[in-house]
């Protein structure tokens, strides 16, 4: 009797593991592992604790990142905030949240996922150096509402996959000023509504740029008011609807132009001056000289 229950408890058993086992082998290969969360984050001076998230308070915050930010979310929430992240932004999220913030960011650095910086509500200064994204994996800079400014620098996609997309810059509502470095391979910038001011150093020196104004009376030019000069790489700028002021050429003329701008009123063409130029200021007359006097009378 025993060594029939031992018999029966041993094939239960392999039973049970062959199924097991035929389960494992349907499910097929385990999915690979969520990436760690990974920073060096402080918060009004204190260190934040590891995690996904760090966050600020209702008020006005201080948040610096010592070094590299990967897969978290940085978001200063109520109050006036400066966000500062030393190290690159690599699949991961900087949000300003309501008030008038101050977001500093190294490289916006895209890997497995995306990497962007929004302002949120309130006029936001926004602070970013290479902003380089593919149509998979976006480097999106956002200031959402209110009048911002927006400094970054060169919004970019990667050679070759210019035509899927690249790094991104939208100013969204509010009357923005956004000045960039090149804007080529694939990046776009987008003023948005109202009256916005657009400023890249370049657009599509290389292989495509597009810079379009949206609605709104706006302006685009280059950096300090300079002459942009767009092309020959199949640039684009499209001031949108409204009045649009811009202040650019094409790179190249006649039958090799390849670049495209449309609503936008260019500035007239520099002509001579046709203007009689005032007359130079003549030196005073000169007085005459004063009479001799009359000989003594003897």
């Amino acid at each position: 009797m025993l060594r029939t229950r031992r018999t029966l408890r041993t094939a239960t058993y392999t039973f049970a593991g062959t199924v097991a086992a035929a389960a494992s082998l349907a499910a097929g290969p385990a999915s690979a592992a969520e990436p760690l969360p990974s920073h060096w984050c402080y918060v009004n001076g204190v260190e934040a604790r590891p995690g996904q998230e760090v966050r600020g308070t209702a008020g006005n915050d201080t948040i610096v990142c010592e070094n590299d930010v990967e897969n978290a979310i940085i978001w200063g929430g109520g109050g006036d905030d400066n966000i500062r992240v030393k190290g690159m932004l690599i699949d991961s999220q900087v949000l300003g949240g309501e008030g008038n913030d101050t977001l500093q960011v190294n490289n916006l650095a895209p890997r497995n996922g995306n990497a962007s910086v929004r302002g949120g509500a309130g006029n936001d200064t926004i602070i970013t150096a290479l902003v380089m994204g593919t149509a998979d994996h976006g480097a999106t800079v956002y200031g959402d509402h209110g009048d911002d400014m927006i400094t970054t620098g060169s919004v970019l996609g990667e050679p070759g996959e210019y035509q899927r997309g690249g790094g991104q810059v939208f100013g969204n509502d509010g009357k923005d000023t956004i000045r960039t470095g090149n804007v080529d391979l694939g990046g776009r910038i987008l003023g948005g509504s109202e009256h916005d001011i657009i400023e890249p150093k370049s657009v599509g020196a290389e292989s495509a740029g597009i810079v379009q104004g949206g609605p709104g009376n706006d302006t685009v030019r280059g950096q300090n008011d300079s002459l942009l000069v767009i092309g020959p790489g199949y640039a684009q700028v499209d001031g949108g609807l409204g009045t649009n002021a811009c202040k650019l050429r094409h790179f190249s003329t006649g039958e090799r132009v390849r670049s495209s701008v449309a609503n936008c009123a260019l500035p007239p063409a520099t002509t001579p001056s046709t203007t009689t130029p005032p007359a130079a200021a003549q030196p005073p007359a000169a007085q005459p000289a004063e009479p001799a006097a009359p000989p003594a009378e003897n």
